[in-house]
């Protein structure tokens, strides 16, 4: 790209907040139709660098150093104006960015409109224009919607196609698909490259992970403490040409086993045996049904609901734990006939099941620390308060979260916190049986690895049968034992976990299996971190990656580089 345009040149750009360096001199350029990755923990310095870009300056930052635009001149960052290029941002859904009480493509058309400096009508109708070259996004009659209304995916096609009728030079995109599916990732990634190939902008995209920058081009610059670690090709990092730190990230990453075997899980009697189960109702009083699912699931064994949003998935386990009423199939949990218990004492058996969920208002935003962990032992087992403060420490303890002040309330805490939280809960209640639903959504890679590390442990410590819920074979592989691949609300695969990755046989599950491991290899995964995890997990400092088996040597290369 010798010849094309410079969009974006950078220089010795510097931001503080308060006291905290969240940037210290950094520098890069940006040529039209290129892309760069900007990688790093939540204290890397991405966010600044995207505030600066969005023109998002918050009161309290304090930003030195000059931004060019195109064509015009270098400008002093804290004074950058409008610039002489048409820039456009693109953000997650899962951070709520429109107004919950208008209509999407409402808000989305005035948003266009605003940009191109024409009348509503004219944004409404590239609004539509746009929408409709992306083949998998939802109808543009669909976005008359409110933005609550609409499944996490839509509503990233929308803000998508907003973005693409803005017909940016320059596209900021803010962790643009996080909390997303793998296959959900892959097609929009393929969407927005065939978009960059078509405009020609160029591309900036803050993430947590490097798997989203296996599904994009160009380059990736990785960021730690405000400085820039690494910056090059992704295939070159990917291949091991990098710096120690940027070989952290990828050994923190979620990936496939090279040979994945079956391993022996711990079964004891049968916990769940369902029969014949299905959800769909008869069209007739004297139609046949269908034939149901049928499963046993052992105490101590793990089993894996996989499949997209809308494939049934959700609504299976609803009617598996009674929080649904099913007319076709049986269920027995615990050797009791689910049919055949009252509401009340359908409650009184959820008590042995622990819910650990990636989405975190699962927690009371309101409670405590204590609190929240104290609640399954106050309500449910009604111990003495010193019985109850010793079963806390002691879960506390073991994800990490001991040294915090467990007088402060759960919104205070991070999304990492949040859901070793819920950890800790489930480990105080001594579940049979612990439903695990996306735990690892929203999470950069360090936490992945720790919250995946923390699960293991607590079904090897704790030892209840695991129902994990997730749209990742990755995650299917390090949890369970067996796994069934959902559509359309019909099992359509079901093996043990290490056949399924060896040898698919639907449709469904090779694409699921192509979505989580994309066609850029990542680099073969290192021994397995194992017991060190745990041990930095519950450290009461802030977690460093020479847990994960770097030596401090190399460490200490990957923090002087820059």
């Amino acid at each position: 790209m010798s010849n094309a345009r410079r969009i974006l040149d950078v220089r010795e750009l510097t931001v503080r907040r308060g006291d905290v360096l969240e940037l210290d001199g950094i520098s890069f350029a940006l040529d039209a139709g290129e892309s760069l990755t900007v990688r790093g923990e939540t204290s890397s310095g991405k966010d600044a660098l995207v505030r600066v870009l969005g023109n998002f300056l918050e009161r309290g930052d304090s930003v030195t150093g000059t931004l060019k635009f195109g064509d015009g001149d270098a400008r002093p960052a804290s004074r950058r104006g409008k610039g002489s290029i048409r820039i456009s941002y693109l953000c997650s859904p899962r951070f709520a960015p429109l107004s919950p009480f208008a209509s999407t493509v409402s808000q989305l058309a005035r948003i266009v409109a605003c940009k191109q400096a024409t009348a509503g009508s004219s944004g409404r109708e590239e609004l539509r224009i746009a929408l409709e070259r992306f083949s998998a996004a939802p109808s543009f009659a669909s976005l008359n919607r409110k933005p609550s209304e609409l499944k996490p995916v839509e509503l990233a096609w929308s803000l998508l196609a907003a973005a693409m009728a803005q017909t940016p030079e320059l596209l900021v995109a803010d962790h643009a698909f996080a909390g997303l599916t793998p296959t959900e990732i892959e097609t929009l990634g393929r969407a927005l490259m065939d978009e960059q190939e078509r405009q020609g902008f160029a591309l900036i995209y803050a993430a947590q992970g490097l798997q989203t920058a296996a599904h994009l081009r160009g380059r990736t610059m990785v960021l730690r403490r405000g400085k820039v670690i690494e910056e090059g090709d992704f295939d070159k990092l990917a291949a091991g040409q990098c710096h120690a730190y940027t070989k952290i990230l990828f050994k923190a990453l979620p990936r496939f086993a090279a040979t994945p075997q079956a391993r022996g899980a711990q079964r004891g009697e049968p916990l769940l045996q369902v029969q014949g189960l299905d959800l769909s109702p008869r069209k007739r009083r004297n139609s046949r049904p269908r034939d149901g699912i049928t499963f046993e699931l052992r105490r101590g064994a793990a089993l894996a609901f996989v499949g997209e949003e809308g494939s049934g998935r959700h609504a299976h386990v609803r009617a598996l734990l009674g929080l649904d009423r099913f007319t076709n199939g049986r269920v027995v949990l615990d050797q009791v006939d689910m049919s055949l218990l009252s509401s009340e004492m359908t409650s009184r058996l959820r008590r042995r099941i622990a819910f650990i969920a990636g989405a975190d208002e699962v927690l009371d935003p309101r409670m405590t620390l204590w609190d929240t962990v104290d609640e399954p032992l106050r309500a449910h087992l009604r111990l003495p308060a010193d019985m109850i403060a010793g079963h806390r420490e002691a879960a506390l303890k073991r994800v990490g979260l001991a040294s915090h002040d467990g007088r402060m309330n759960v919104a205070a805490l991070s999304a990492f916190d949040k859901r070793r939280l819920q950890v800790a809960r489930a480990i105080v209640s001594t579940p049979f049986l612990a439903v695990i639903d996306e735990p690892l959504r929203g999470l950069d890679a360090f936490a992945q690895t720790i919250m995946l590390e923390l699960l293991v442990d607590l079904r090897k410590q704790e030892g209840p049968a695991f129902l994990v819920i997730t749209a990742d074979l990755r995650i299917a592989q390090a949890l369970a034992d067996d796994v069934m691949i959902f559509k359309d609300g019909k099992v359509i695969e079901r093996a043990p976990v290490a056949d399924i990755l060896r040898a698919p046989k639907e449709a469904e599950t090779k694409r699921l299996l192509g979505a989580a491991e994309p066609a850029r290899p990542l680099p073969p995964a290192c021994a397995e971190p194992g017991e060190l995890i745990l041990q930095l997990a519950r450290a009461p400092t802030p977690f460093e990656p020479e847990i994960l088996g770097i030596p401090p040597a190399e460490i200490a290369v990957a923090e002087a580089a820059g």
